[in-house]
């Protein structure tokens, strides 16, 4: 299902109105770091030279120690647009959230695109609030028994 433009502008900005009210992003110079995180979900050794860029443990890791380092930013939205991958790499881009809520203080915001499944779901577990479209599709975290 093609998501229209507007829904995109809509979920973004309902996000960040969260992230603001949840937050406290009051004062002078207080900011919100959007993050897009878009692709299949992949260990550093699922990466390769033919396989395009994905979501990537090293690439949440990076985006969120700058907004943690930068005391200007209140809070983070993450949008998402994933249809899952490595059950690994989901995990452990997970822990590196809660880290990062953790040890900042920051609230977390998840912003669904068109599809947050599996992994991508898994992710957005750990986030304070979640914002999604009535049309993302999302869900079905793979259990192993």
């Amino acid at each position: 299902m093609k998501v229209k433009k507007w829904q995109v502008v809509l979920s973004v900005a309902m996000a960040l109105i969260l992230a603001v009210a949840f937050g406290g992003c009051s004062g002078v110079g207080g900011k919100i770091a959007v993050i897009p995180l878009s692709g299949t979900i992949a260990g550093a050794s699922q990466q390769g030279l033919l396989t395009s860029s994905g979501i990537t443990l090293s690439l949440v890791r990076g985006y969120l120690h700058k907004a943690e380092d930068d005391g200007s930013v209140k809070a983070v939205v993450l949008r998402i647009e994933s249809p899952g991958g490595s059950a690994a790499a989901s995990q452990e881009i997970a822990a590196e959230i809660l880290r990062f809520k953790e040890e900042s203080g920051k609230p977390v915001v998840v912003s669904m695109g068109n599809m947050a499944a599996s992994g991508g779901y898994y992710i957005s577990a750990y986030a304070d609030r979640i914002v999604a479209n009535p049309a993302t599709l999302t869900g079905s975290i793979g259990v192993i028994s």
